[in-house]
């Protein structure tokens, strides 16, 4: 534990909470915008307005969604948020129902302010908007309170108030308890630090509440992130360095064990309303509804380097300071084995887990969002490593402290800029990042220093095909008559064999590579062309061109362009060609496939499908 503190320092780590979260809650109120329920958080929050204004908690109808859309295209550029069941059409929810369960208490007033006339009940004006907003707040205090609390277990007020400071000011929490409160970082970061004060104190004093709270804990960061599932290492662990510490780790479970049942009854209840969905909608009572083949975790593949290293979000780039967390893992097993394997165990799987998630920088977040949730528990070797740089005397206590508030004054730095748009919420390169280092602004020509742009609603064209290596990977005439189960025919328009295609035979013969045996870059240009034939009289749908990249969990990146059908096409041969920017890949091995999709019932005819790929330089 830490030593006694003075009477003249007693109070000053809860000053210091209460400084921190009054400019927590002035930050908020700041970046407060008109659009707080869009993109994820709308994902996360759908369950409210379906269940409490549609009357309709298994999400039935999702007409609703799709007006919305369509009439508020800030929100979300697709309904990317519905999964479906396995009969891959009933719609379901994606995401998990737990950050919902957060919002309920908020959202319920921001309803009540609407009924009252403050704005539309629709779930989505002001009186929600700004009620979800700043009432997540209240987790932030939650976890900040139980944060402080597990640090004066282990050391002096001033470490405590430091180590606070370290952890707002110093890293990405900052970020996610402000301007993107709403999104899971927070609520992870709250539960955890319940999770870890539950678990300290259980085994410090064996009440039943602190292990009810323990499970409560468990079970709803699992209902907001399941991978999280790992944080049950905690308690499991908790005080087990040797042999006698496990015996002992033994005998307190088993003289509790009336306590730990009623904890596991009670962490199935709050578990049930989500199994039992599950199981209405799907059948089962677990089910993946992270229905993405585009996304997803590859356990054999963790980006470690690019994690903790990258220019694009790199957690120690970006975070440098949490370092010291790393380096204080010394202290902390020299003084304190019994936590130090629990702190280590959880860290250690946890980061394997979220390293080895394919879109490993977390969207536009900054730094490397989900190691917020790790922070309750790194916070004590960073408290050790503090602790390590106050014992010391002259010039390594000065260098050390300093280095330390440079680098939690680096953090906000850099924030401003990620907020200002300095530096790049996506596309910020090696290159790119000393170009703009310790700048308020972006130079002249810093920004052709950046990534590859994409666009999020599939829109891109190429722009500059001298920037391109050029291809042909294949070209498909029909003459050797064989067409792979479309019909092949011979047209005297063309003197020569054609593909028919029609509700028999819909799909021509498909073009499909490896992206690995393209390029080794973030991504190519693949170009299709085909010549098609409508007969006389025809008006049914127009065929497309497909494209996908193909894997194992099946298709992403699905792209269709489709001919249009006018007086002018009609009993004439007419090129039809689009280009296709190959989505964000999984994994080099990963195919891209490519066909003509006739999607009538009326035969039509088509020749020369081509397919041509653009290499970046």
């Amino acid at each position: 534990m830490g030593s006694p503190n003075s009477a003249s320092r007693a109070s000053l780590s809860r000053v210091t909470l209460l400084v921190l979260f009054a400019l927590l809650v002035v930050l908020r109120i700041l970046q407060l915008t008109p659009n707080e329920l869009s993109w994820d958080v709308f994902g996360y929050y759908i369950y409210l307005p379906a269940t409490f204004i549609h009357h309709d908690p298994l999400l039935h109808d999702t007409a609703w969604l799709h007006e919305l859309i369509r009439a508020r295209p800030e929100i979300s550029g697709t309904l990317y948020q519905l999964s479906t069941a396995p009969d891959n059409s009933t719609p379901i929810y994606f995401f998990l129902m737990g950050t919902a369960i957060c919002y309920l208490p908020f959202f319920l007033i921001g309803h009540v302010a609407a009924l009252l006339g403050a704005g539309p009940v629709d779930g989505f004006s002001a009186p929600y908007q700004i009620a979800v907003a700043l009432g997540c707040l209240f987790y932030v205090w939650i976890g900040l309170v139980h944060l402080r609390r597990i640090l004066l277990r282990f050391f002096s007020e001033v470490i405590s108030a430091a180590t606070l400071v370290v952890i707002v000011l110093g890293t990405n929490y900052l970020h996610f308890a402000t301007m993107k409160n709403l999104e899971t970082a927070s609520f992870l970061f709250c539960w955890m630090s319940v999770l870890v004060w539950n678990t300290l104190r259980w085994h410090e004093e064996g009440k039943r509440s602190n292990l009810l709270w323990t499970s409560i804990s468990i079970a709803m960061i699992i209902l907001i992130k399941p991978s999280e599932i790992v944080c049950g290492l905690i308690p499991l662990l908790w005080g087990v360095y040797n042999g006698p510490s496990l015996r002992a780790k033994l005998h307190l479970l088993s003289a509790h064990w009336k306590d730990l049942l009623l904890a596991i009854v009670v962490g199935l209840l709050v578990l049930a309303p989500q199994l039992l969905y599950w199981r209405t909608m799907t059948g089962s009572f677990v089910y993946d509804s992270y229905k993405n083949p585009g996304v997803g975790l590859d356990l054999s593949q963790p980006h470690i380097l690019n994690v903790l290293f990258s220019f694009r979000k790199g957690w120690l780039v970006y975070t440098p300071v949490m370092a010291f967390a790393l380096v204080g893992s010394v202290p902390l097993y020299r003084r304190r084995r019994e936590v130090f394997w629990p702190v280590v165990a959880y860290c250690a799987i946890a980061f394997y887990i979220l390293s080895s998630w394919s879109e490993w920088w977390y969207g536009a977040s900054y730094s490397i969002r989900p190691m917020i949730t790790l922070y309750p528990m790194l916070a004590l070797p960073l408290g050790y490593a503090l602790t390590a740089i106050a014992e010391r005397k002259g010039p390594v206590r000065a260098v050390g402290t300093t280095l330390v508030a440079l680098l939690v004054l680096f953090n906000c730095f850099q924030l401003w800029q990620f907020d200002h748009w300095v530096l790049h919420p996506y596309r910020t390169t090696k290159a790119y990042y000393w170009a703009v280092f310790g700048r308020t602004s972006v130079p002249e020509g810093a920004a052709d220093l950046l990534s590859f742009e994409r666009s999020f609603d599939g829109s891109d064209r190429m722009q500059d095909a001298s920037r391109y290596d050029r291809r042909t990977i294949g070209e498909q005439a029909f003459e050797d008559g064989d067409a792979s189960g479309a019909l092949v025919v011979m047209d005297t328009l063309v003197h020569g064999h054609v593909a028919q295609l029609d509700s028999t035979h819909p799909y021509s013969p498909n073009f499909e590579l490896p992206f690995g045996s393209v390029t080794d870059q973030d991504h190519f240009w693949a170009k299709a062309s085909v010549r098609v034939f409508l007969p006389d009289g025809y008006d049914g749908e127009p065929s497309c061109l497909v494209f996908s990249m193909e894997r194992l969990e099946g298709s992403y990146g699905y792209r269709t362009f489709c001919d249009s059908v006018s007086s002018t096409t009609v009993g004439h041969w007419t090129t039809f060609e689009a280009e296709y920017l190959t989505p964000p890949i999984r994994d080099a091995r990963d195919r891209l496939k490519v066909y003509v999709w006739h999607r009538g019932k009326q035969p039509v005819r088509i020749d020369d499908l081509k397919l041509e790929v653009y290499a970046p330089r």
